[in-house]
């Protein structure tokens, strides 16, 4: 009997789940700073005022709690892998993007200049993540 992470597919169904995982962790990142400033830092502000608020943390945490978790991510999917580190790493980086993405044109209907930055540095952070997982990764980062 073989176990599903074993699998080619699983392995690759699992680094999608991760980006999906990381993307759904920084919505909830966004969220906990808005709610927080709301109630503990800023409360009796205006809608106004709490709106733009949201839109600059969404800009910023998107940005870097979004590089943050797919790194996160990415390693904790290294540990179960014994190749194609890099691939799984952008799989990863890629599957959080689509949700980020899919999720700003549905209730944006458009996409932010600043999602460019986030996806770059997504690509880079899943990237870097395998990169460092492999052999000849691991021996230079180290070294």
């Amino acid at each position: 009997m073989t176990h599903a992470g074993s699998t080619g597919e699983g392995r690759w169904l699992r680094a999608i789940a991760y980006g999906l995982l990381a993307e759904i962790a920084t919505i909830v990142t966004i969220i906990a700073a808005v709610v927080v400033h709301h109630y503990v830092f800023k409360p009796g502000l205006s809608d106004a005022e709490y709106a733009a608020f949201g839109a600059q943390a969404g800009a910023v945490l998107g940005v870097l709690a979004g590089t943050i978790y797919v790194y996160l991510f990415a390693q904790f999917l290294m540990r179960r892998l014994t190749a194609n580190h890099v691939a799984h790493g952008l799989v990863v980086a890629v599957a959080a993007i689509a949700l980020s993405v899919g999720g700003s044109l549905a209730g944006h209907h458009g996409v932010p200049r600043a999602y460019l930055l986030a996806c770059l540095l997504k690509l880079i952070a899943g990237a870097f993540a395998g990169f460092r997982a492999t052999p000849r990764g691991a021996a230079v980062a180290s070294g």
